[in-house]
């Protein structure tokens, strides 16, 4: 179902591209913000289609997602994640684009990029996100439906309807 899902998903991005708001495509350059100390933002489109095509226990050291929060223009996310690796660092990850839809949406990959293979005891923390600064657009904060993803899974496609090329 969740290949299904990634498969409409990239089909309504390279659809609505031509409509959508982007900005110029630069390097991919963190926000620079005390507020992101363990939680970095990245807009990059490159990075963003990485993050979605790559999803997996390789590219994103593992977590998993408790809680998620939306309060005015603040997105709190709840993780979970093996304890002993220090201090672990996350990363949202967003292409720059808007579906122009209704309501309108954008995708964000959260990726833990802490080099630790530990398992074991777990602990949470909340990570906070301030979505003014991290979209530009005060309106569009407010507006906007978020869609969050995991990049530490791959996408299930055992019950997909749609099979699965093995190349």
């Amino acid at each position: 179902m969740r290949q299904l899902f990634n498969i409409a998903v990239v089909m309504l991005l390279l659809m609505t591209t031509s409509t959508c708001n982007k900005e110029s495509e630069k390097a991919s350059v963190p926000l620079d913000n005390a507020a992101f100390a363990s939680l970095g933002f990245l807009k990059s489109i490159q990075a963003s289609n990485d993050a979605n095509q790559l999803r997996s226990p390789d590219y994103s050291a593992s977590f998993e997602i408790s809680k998620v929060d939306r309060k005015n223009n603040n997105l709190t996310i709840t993780v979970t994640y093996p304890i002993g690796c220090g201090d672990s660092r996350f990363q949202i990850i967003w292409n720059g684009l808007v579906l122009e839809s209704y309501p309108e949406v954008i995708f964000l990959y959260l990726r833990r990029t802490t080099a630790c293979g530990t398992t074991g005891d777990s602990t949470s923390r909340v990570l906070s996100i301030n979505l003014n600064a991290c979209l530009g657009d005060t309106d569009l904060a407010q507006r906007v439906k978020i869609i969050l993803c995991n990049t530490s899974k791959k996408a299930n496609s055992e019950n997909s309807d749609i099979p699965v090329s093995s190349n």
